[in-house]
């Protein structure tokens, strides 16, 4: 009982009118961009403000006057009208908006897996070398100048290709590494 005194006082209909208002609002806000593909958008959004101008007035007047409610009713009638011709086509381009996104997923976890098999295949080289250079120059005594040297050298040699593969990860591709992606195409291909 209390519930239906609520829901005929003024004070809900000022409630609904502003929520109404608000979501139009947002609706406006954040699809605005896509207008003009989408007239339903349009449509939808001019169906919150109507609305909720109607329950506005409602709640402050009690009852929408006649003026009001013949301006609002054609405008309601005409939004509606253009949702309901429009459904297939929102239907279409929310399962385009999905597919794409899953393309995307599908296509970023390829590069992903690409990736992390480039970045396996060149760095274990240079880690290898830098690891046992590392481990030879502590190891060498004086009386190994040469070995120390040539240590020295492979150590430098794969710093600097270390340093290479992770600033650029498409430079020096070998042979085996041409078929991998290591980034991921946003474009489909055919």
């Amino acid at each position: 009982m209390l519930l239906v005194g609520l829901m005929a006082s003024p004070v809900f209909d000022l409630g609904i009118g502003i929520l109404e208002l608000v979501l139009g609002a947002v609706v406006l806000v954040h699809l605005w961009r896509f207008g003009r593909g989408f007239p339903w958008l349009i449509a939808l959004t001019a169906f919150f403000f109507l609305r909720g101008i109607d329950r506005l007035v409602v709640g402050v007047f009690g009852t929408a006057p006649r003026v009001v409610g013949g301006l609002l009713d054609p405008a309601i009638v005409s939004a509606l009208v253009l949702l309901l011709f429009s459904i297939e086509r929102i239907v279409r381009a929310l399962e385009l908006a999905e597919d794409s996104a899953l393309f995307r997923k599908r296509e970023y976890e390829r590069a992903l897996v690409d990736y992390r098999r480039l970045a396996r295949h060149r760095l274990a080289t240079p880690l290898t070398a830098v690891l046992l250079s590392a481990r030879t120059l502590l190891e060498l005594g004086p009386e190994n100048e040469g070995l120390r040297d040539e240590a020295a050298d492979t150590l430098e040699q794969s710093i600097a290709r270390l340093e290479r593969v992770s600033l650029d990860p498409r430079s020096e591709l070998a042979p085996d590494e041409e078929a991998l992606r290591p980034s991921p195409s946003l474009e489909r291909r055919t």
